[in-house]
């Protein structure tokens, strides 16, 4: 009974969402190291030549970014690279959350590239045509926008993680004998294309239950606010998670410079092996400096947070990935475990072919369903052709 149950869940919702699973996988495994791509495809971008002295003061090249792109543009966020000889990266965004497709999502997006030890404008980028962006957005949205495609994918998600649980129901043997177990395990040698394509989506649907399971989930985080509070509840001991309470800064319109320079400075001096600072500038006027330090490269769950007031550059409250817990810090890492950061290059290349792994499924699946269509297809017209077949099977049952 179960079993027919899941086979009609695994069946239709595989067919149904087949194909946004196909495209969400496939530009997962392009997203896993979009970081690395991006800088080895665009070097001139994001490296310069390290110059003698020291940078320059960041409201300086704040200034010079909103410059290069216009006043109508505002700058939002900033990325400070530490290392020598890395440009750092200002950029200009604009979303409208109801806007339907890509272009009406994103109103603007910018990124200014700028070399810190002159000042000097390396590259603007129109982002919202950038390759790697527009691969990311189809993953997230499939470049329908926020509204429609985020809902669409999040429920594929959800549908996904169904399609797992009832594949381990569907995969696990109706005899508990280690035989049938290996059939499960291991594919099968000189088997014919049928069978061949039946043992990839079985066996290897298997192996990366548990990585797809994590995948999905901390998918579905980003998807929906009821996921993301779940999981914060479970990951907290199912005890409601407290939010961290973000100081207010004395009000003003704009950030005064000598305060973020003096802060911007001090940083750079406290974390110079630091991997990137990431700086947003919030839109109310008594929204401090908010600054977030990622300490080791392409890793966002190890971590320090500033907050300085923006008239005096005052510190205003300091934590780290130490200092979270429970949900907090499960939340924290949810970036790094969805797209394989966590423990860099080795969880990388898991994701990655986790990611491939998931993109097949949907093929071999659907082939499968073909194959067993069209063979009740033909069952069906000899019947039809001979009625003597149809009587003499229901004689035999």
């Amino acid at each position: 009974m179960f079993r027919k149950i899941f086979f009609w869940l695994h069946k239709w919702l595989g067919l149904v969402t087949g194909l946004i699973v196909l495209i969400v996988s496939i530009t997962a495994c392009i997203n896993v190291f979009a970081d690395e791509l991006r800088e080895y495809f665009y070097s001139e971008r994001f490296f310069s030549r390290a110059e003698n002295g020291p940078v320059m003061n960041f409201s300086d090249l704040r200034r010079n970014a909103q410059e290069a792109i216009g006043r109508e543009y505002k700058i939002s966020r900033c990325e400070v690279y530490p290392e020598p000889g890395r440009n750092w990266i200002f950029r200009a965004t604009s979303t409208d959350p109801n806007g339907i497709g890509h272009w009406n999502y994103y109103k603007y997006y910018y990124r200014v590239y700028i070399n810190p030890y002159n000042g000097k404008v390396v590259h603007v980028e129109d982002t919202r045509n950038e390759f790697f962006q527009l691969v990311l957005n189809t993953h997230m949205y499939l470049l329908l926008g926020k509204r429609v495609g985020g809902l669409i994918t999040g429920i594929s998600t959800l549908c996904f993680l169904v399609l797992l649980i009832s594949g381990l129901f569907l995969w696990w043997p109706k005899k508990w004998k280690i035989k049938h177990f290996r059939k499960g395990l291991l594919l099968k040698r000189n088997a014919g294309p049928k069978r061949r394509n039946y043992d990839l989506h079985n066996v290897l649907g298997f192996y990366t239950l548990v990585p797809a399971i994590l995948i999905c989930i901390t998918g579905l985080v980003f998807a929906f606010d009821w996921a993301d509070n779940s999981v914060r509840y479970i990951a907290n001991g199912a005890k409601t998670v407290e939010k961290r309470v973000i100081p207010l800064s004395s009000p003003n319109e704009d950030y005064i410079p000598e305060a973020i320079d003096g802060a911007i400075a001090a940083l750079l001096k406290t974390h110079s092996q630091a991997d990137v600072f990431s700086i947003r500038f919030r839109e109310k006027n008594t929204d401090p400096l908010d600054v977030q330090v990622r300490l080791a490269e392409k890793r966002t769950h190890l971590f320090k947070w500033y907050y300085f007031d923006r008239n005096t550059g005052k510190l205003l409250l300091k934590y780290g990935h130490e200092d979270v817990k429970g949900g907090e810090k499960f939340r924290s890492m949810n970036f790094d475990l969805h797209t394989g950061a966590y423990s860099g290059l080795p969880t990388k290349l898991l994701a990655f072919f986790v990611s491939l792994i998931c993109a097949s499924l949907p093929v071999t699946g659907f082939i499968i369903w073909y194959n067993r269509t069209k063979k009740k297809g033909r069952q069906n017209k000899r019947r039809k052709v001979n009625p003597d077949i149809a009587n003499s099977a229901s004689c035999a049952g």
